[in-house]
């Protein structure tokens, strides 16, 4: 039930970032939802369930971009792996490091893939802009507190960890048990 609650949650962000967020395909203010989701999946669930999760949304993604087919699962799992490598060897798990740490694996990751296609389509590439890119990485920063937010509530939800019946249970009379 998780897997398929979190596929539709990012089909959701795929069809909000590819609609209301991006007007052009090359527009520089629009955030990259999907990468929030693929943070939260590299940092809190185990990796069959977010391989599950990411390849649909890499690929519906790729193909409702209209960009050069492949970058958006190479950014994907890519950045998955970035994360959870260096979540891995991070000596802190519960910290406020783990947002940054999204923004420089965004950078890393779209440097990558820009260099790469850089060899192979140079024509289709757009001339890299680092105030272009560090918006978007700002972008990002911005939309992970609301979203790591709201996916941890429905994970919890999901796994069983808030309940409205845990609330109407009736207590004893002894308050020190």
């Amino acid at each position: 039930m998780v897997v398929l609650t979190f596929l539709v949650i990012g089909l959701l962000l795929v069809i909000l970032q590819t609609t209301v967020f991006m007007f052009t395909p090359v527009w520089p203010a629009a955030p990259d939802l999907y990468y929030i989701l693929v943070a939260y999946l590299a940092y809190r669930m185990d990796l069959l369930r977010s391989l599950i999760i990411l390849f649909p949304l890499s690929c519906v993604l790729d193909v409702l971009s209209g960009t050069v087919l492949g970058m958006y699962p190479a950014i994907c799992f890519g950045g998955f792996f970035l994360l959870r490598f260096m979540a891995d060897r991070l000596p802190v798990r519960e910290s406020l490091y783990q947002v940054p740490m999204i923004a420089v694996s965004f950078l890393m990751v779209n440097w990558l893939v820009y260099v790469v296609l850089f060899f192979l389509e140079p024509v289709v590439l757009i001339p890299w802009s680092w105030p272009l890119v560090l918006l978007r990485a700002a972008l990002i920063i911005v939309f992970s507190f609301p979203l790591f937010r709201v996916f941890e509530r429905i994970n919890r939800r999901l796994q069983g960890g808030f309940s409205p019946l845990k609330r109407l249970r009736v207590r004893s009379g002894n308050r020190f048990r």
